[in-house]
């Protein structure tokens, strides 16, 4: 077929509305390019669709029902049925279609326009297309304190859209670190609610929203639960304690906070009283020396070692006493109060107004006995049968006996002088003031009074007997064993050294 021919064929079909076959033949010459570039509507000349250009001839291919950038029937216009301003699967361009997530789009001038977002759904980032932010809450209501967008803005209990605080919840105790409190809107843990702001002076359980506690559990001087009364909880607060050592090693102290830690109490030993010393020897002076816990020890390896005499009575020897007997705490100016033993010191008030047990009872908390007769004059008179401890002859000025002037200036004294002070009324075996001074139970019982109390034997004499009853020898001095008088003492012996 020639070029002609082809021409009038096509032009032919192109009239008739439903042509659909092939306007070329593809068996009548030409080359494999040829029909190559006609099946592809190029009509061997190019042009959009099917029309030609540059002399090109158009190619009609049907209806123009697709919108592909073509003119599908020839008719001189593109995509002729597509209004490309306003199509929204088409919008602009073929298969630009107006679409967005979550959003409605419309066409407007060939251009796709943002119209609204889905119900639902709210548009916060400009950056991302459509709506994609999805709300909480749907329908959109007013916001509250709860961790929820309920008004889909995109933020979440922001100040400005938040209702008052409830009001009544929060305990607000004047002069307490509670006064003014007001609720504020917060997450604590994973909820979000109202609590109340309390200071932080405060004890409270954040997981609920007034929870203060019920017992305080920080000792800091701070009214930690606001009910009037700081660190109630602590009850040992102000009470006395100690470092926890025995005697002068004792420190005394009060509770107080601990600085270290608020959970508990601590002993506060800057507060007096102080120790009144460092461990010693034990000494008899009602005090715990050694801090071992026990004060004047009478036995072991602590105990006092009393100042006693050693003193041969017939073959065998025994301890006395070098002083006569005081109570522990007994001064230069007074004979003390404490009777939980006797004790041999020097330069003390004797003990004195002891009825016969209780000095025997004294005696046996030191871990001694009384003396008997034979032991007190053995340690007067050294078994040498002398008269006065210090001679045959009276020495008015040796002893405390009634001849002494206790108290030295005017009138002679008849008193009580301390321990040892006579220094000239001492026996050869080492005891002083056995005569004179005061007399001393012995454990020597002669006989019973009428009502069958026992009767024992008085030794050495007292400040106001005259020389005749102060010697080593004179036992007539007697007394019932429950008599009290102020010149009546008494002294110590034992079997083995002190």
């Amino acid at each position: 077929m020639t070029a002609a021919a082809r021409l009038g064929a096509v032009l032919a079909c192109a009239a008739l509305a439903a042509c659909q076959v092939e306007p070329y033949d593809l068996s009548a010459g030409g080359d494999d390019d040829d029909r190559a570039d006609a099946r592809a509507g190029d009509g061997g000349g190019g042009g959009d669709g099917g029309g030609g250009d540059d002399g090109g001839t158009c190619v009609a291919v049907g209806l123009d029902d697709t919108c592909n950038e073509r003119d599908d029937d020839c008719n001189g216009t593109v995509d002729d049925l597509f209004d490309k301003l306003t199509d929204d699967a088409n919008c602009g361009t073929c298969g630009n279609r107006c679409s967005a997530p979550n959003a409605v789009l419309d066409c407007q001038g060939g251009a796709c326009v943002f119209v609204d977002c889905l119900p639902g759904f709210a548009d916060h980032d400009p950056a991302t297309p459509g709506c994609e932010y999805s709300c909480p809450v749907f329908p959109p209501q007013a916001e509250d304190c709860n961790g929820i967008d309920e008004d889909c803005d995109g933020e979440i209990d922001e100040v400005a859209d938040l209702p008052p605080p409830p009001q009544g919840q929060c305990r607000t105790t004047a002069g307490t670190p509670c006064a003014g409190t007001a609720m504020v809107c917060a997450t604590r843990g994973t909820t979000t609610t109202w609590y109340c702001d309390y200071a932080a002076a405060v004890e409270f359980d954040p997981s609920i929203p007034n929870g203060i506690l019920l017992q305080e559990q920080r000792c800091d001087g701070l009214d930690g639960d606001c009910d009037g009364v700081a660190d109630d909880a602590f009850t040992d607060l102000g009470q006395v304690c100690d470092n926890g050592l025995e005697g002068v090693c004792r420190d005394l102290g009060l509770r107080v906070c601990d600085p270290a830690d608020d959970g508990q109490t601590v002993c506060d030993l800057t507060a007096p009283p102080d120790p009144l010393g460092s461990a010693t020897a034990e000494t008899c002076n009602g005090l715990d020396d050694d801090c071992n816990g026990t004060v004047d020890d009478a036995t072991g390896p602590g105990r006092v070692v009393d100042a006693m005499s050693a003193v041969t009575v017939g073959a065998a020897t025994i301890y006395v006493d070098t002083f006569e007997a005081s109570r522990p705490d007994a001064t230069a100016l007074g004979g003390g109060l404490l009777a939980h033993r006797a004790c041999s010191n020097p330069g003390v008030v004797p003990w004195r107004g002891a009825t016969l047990a209780a000095a025997a009872a004294a005696c046996a908390a030191a871990g001694k006995r009384l003396c008997t007769g034979a032991e007190w004059q053995a340690a007067c008179d050294g078994q040498t049968g002398r008269d006065y401890p210090y001679g045959g002859a009276f020495d008015g000025a040796a002893c405390n006996a009634e001849p002494f002037d206790g108290a030295p200036g005017g009138d002679d004294d008849d008193v009580l002088i301390a321990t040892g002070a006579a220094a000239a009324c001492v026996s050869t075996t080492g005891p002083l003031d056995l005569s004179g001074n005061l007399k001393e139970w012995t454990d020597d019982v002669t006989g019973q009074t009428d009502d069958g109390t026992d009767i024992a034997v008085l030794r050495g004499g007292a400040y106001d007997t005259p020389a005749i009853g102060a010697t080593c020898s004179f036992r007539s001095s007697r007394a019932a064993v429950d008599t009290i008088l102020p010149s009546i003492g008494f002294r110590c012996c034992r079997d083995t050294p002190p």
